[in-house]
């Protein structure tokens, strides 16, 4: 196959690829269905049943809020964490950073080739003061680097609380315009404790502990998998810094001319 060839058919497999992904959510806030854990798995008074999710970014980073239906003030435990597949670079389609039984695949999709598995990970815990890591996939070495350090994380308890999660944008090597790939759990304080919860998907997850599990798009077959196009700054920000660097001309010659 010609260099030409290559590149028509990666071409149309990145213009096809948001249709053929059939991502459970495509903007932000995305919303998970509440008491969608299995009845034999403890749902930590409810902190480990996801509701919901606001994505956004700043120039800088981009930030997870993800809520669930419980006071993780309250309750003291669970681990919430992040999957993220940026087509950046080659993931993995089995494991994560934690090395936990959760995967992010596309590998049933016909444009698996173009973006393959999870290459991002961040994992968070909320018991003795909270905690937070970020792992990025290395395809070269088929390892996970890090943890390095998260932009922020905090966490607020209440009748449902919120877990803020900001990474920077290049880490993960993506600008405004680029569309990640993305799906958040819950889970408990076991190596080996699977996804109890799933965001992207509106039905159980899993149903024992440490059963393995794997997101990727209802259109390819699977349970669920969210995407979130990275926004570009707002006009408006733009248009106060070109009217500050303006502004500022203006004061420099006219302090010329007075000399």
């Amino acid at each position: 196959m010609t260099r030409s060839m290559r590149l028509l058919l990666c071409g149309i497999a990145w213009a096809c690829l948001p249709f053929a992904m059939g991502a459970e959510g495509t903007s932000s806030p995305y919303t998970d269905a509440i008491g969608d854990i299995d009845p034999g798995i403890s749902t930590a008074s409810g902190t480990l049943d996801i509701t919901g999710m606001e994505v956004s970014n700043t120039s800088t980073d981009i930030n997870f809020k993800l809520t669930v239906n419980g006071d993780v003030a309250a309750t003291d435990w669970g681990k919430f964490m992040v999957g993220i597949a940026t087509g950046k670079t080659d993931g993995t389609l089995t494991g994560n950073g934690w090395s936990r039984p959760i995967n992010l695949s596309y590998d049933n999709d016909p444009f698996a080739v173009q973006i393959i598995g999870m290459n991002h990970w961040i994992g968070t815990w909320v018991d003795n003061g909270g905690g937070s890591q970020l792992y990025n996939y290395n395809s070269t070495t088929s390892t996970w680097d890090g943890p390095a350090t998260l932009t922020s994380f905090s966490f607020t308890g209440g009748a449902t609380s919120e877990i803020n999660m900001s990474i920077p944008l290049a880490s993960m090597g993506v600008i405004p315009g680029d569309v990640i790939y993305f799906d958040a759990y819950s889970s408990g304080g076991g190596d080996g404790d699977s996804a109890i919860d799933s965001l992207a998907n509106p039905n159980v997850a899993v149903t024992d502990w440490g059963g393995p599990y794997t997101s990727y798009a209802t259109a390819a077959g699977g349970p669920g998998l969210n995407s979130y196009t990275v926004a570009v700054p707002e006009p408006g920000t733009l248009g106060l810094g070109v009217a500050m660097l303006t502004g500022a001309g203006f004061e420099l010659r006219r302090r010329r001319r007075r000399r």
